[in-house]
């Protein structure tokens, strides 16, 4: 999954263009806050690292608006089209689009969290099995706690439906976007709620800049104000209400599998993923070879495959297996889990 994003896009020649005053393109999403936003007051927090880069760079600033939510597919319209210059907001992952883009240091932390009333005691996600915790459809928390097992999860479509549950009294918690979660407690419910961001493969993110490659020395100059910048940012992140501190523990462990389970997930496996990972997951070619994931991430192994699943790979081939509902994934996992080799 995409960091929620906006888009900064640099006018050709932004470099020299910082020693002359000419302008800077800002491309940003027009309504998604606490990230961006075009009409008046909070700008998102995106916009405003923005303007502190420009004013670095010693450029004014220019506004162009294009909607976010296709993902990958802004930056293949906007970036790779050779629109924008420098794209704000993907995840600082070295196989992110790698064979086309190069990456800032990450400037800003994000992930997903916990919300839930001040007065409920809890440390770990586990604490939570027995309240009425709401989840997104589809997102990694839901698929997360599926795998688990003893959690009484109330699904919902969107962040916001969750929250307003949460309010309306008919859930307990959430597990929902953490800069989400911040920015409707912190505007709209009087931080009376506490965010705790929640630690796991696939939970917690960082956010980078991302450029075409042949433009190191743009990107070397952003990383530079980034790195000026990061007072600002701190506090940017503060006024916005994003979530900080240590994050919690998942602190769960995937229930044994029976073998009717294992049986119905090796039924999936070679149904879904053996045109690539061989038929019961036996592939010869190490890099394909899911039996050594427990080897190669030991006690997140779990999360990596729930993530990879969800949201796909498409840089190394792997696509988003949207057709799977939640119970599918968990069955496929437990056979996958199952032939995991000792060494």
């Amino acid at each position: 999954m995409l960091v929620p994003i906006v888009l900064i896009a640099l006018g050709a020649g932004a470099v020299e263009a910082a020693s002359d005053g000419a302008g800077l393109r800002l491309c940003g999403d027009p309504d998604n806050l606490p990230f961006s936003h075009a009409g008046d007051g909070e700008r998102g927090i995106y916009v405003d690292v923005a303007e502190h880069v420009a004013a670095r760079l010693g450029v004014r600033t220019e506004y162009v608006w294009w909607h976010t939510a296709y993902g990958k597919r802004a930056i293949r319209n906007t970036l790779l089209a050779d629109r924008c210059d420098a794209f704000f907001g993907v995840p600082h992952d070295p196989d992110f689009m790698s064979r086309d883009l190069i990456l800032t240091r990450p400037f800003l932390d994000v992930g997903w969290a916990i919300i839930a009333p001040r007065a409920l005691e809890f440390s770990s996600v586990d604490d939570l099995k027995a309240r009425r915790l709401a989840v997104v459809f589809r997102s990694t928390p839901q698929l997360l706690l599926a795998s688990r097992g003893g959690f009484r999860t109330v699904t919902f479509r969107t962040d916001e439906a969750a929250l307003e549950a949460l309010v309306a009294g008919e859930v307990d918690a959430a597990f929902v976007w953490g800069p989400t979660a911040g920015y409707h407690n912190h505007t709209k419910l009087g931080g009376a709620y506490r965010v705790v961001l929640v630690a796991g493969e696939g939970l917690q993110w960082q956010a980078a800049v991302a450029l075409r490659k042949g433009r190191e020395d743009l990107r070397d100059r952003i990383d530079d104000a980034l790195a000026a910048l990061r007072p600002e940012i701190r506090r940017a992140a503060e006024r916005y209400g994003f979530p900080a501190g240590p994050a919690m523990a998942l602190a769960t462990t995937t229930p044994a599998a029976d073998g009717d389970s294992i049986a119905a997930g090796r039924s999936l496996f070679n149904q879904h993923c053996s045109h690539c990972h061989a038929p019961n997951a036996m592939s010869p070619e190490p890099s394909r070879d899911l039996r050594r994931l427990r080897l190669r991430y030991g006690a997140v192994a779990a999360e990596v495959f729930y993530t990879t699943v969800t949201r796909g790979r498409p840089d190394k081939g792997m696509p988003t297996w949207s057709n799977l509902d939640t119970g599918a994934v968990q069955r496929l996992w437990m056979f996958v889990d199952s032939v995991q080799t000792p060494r």
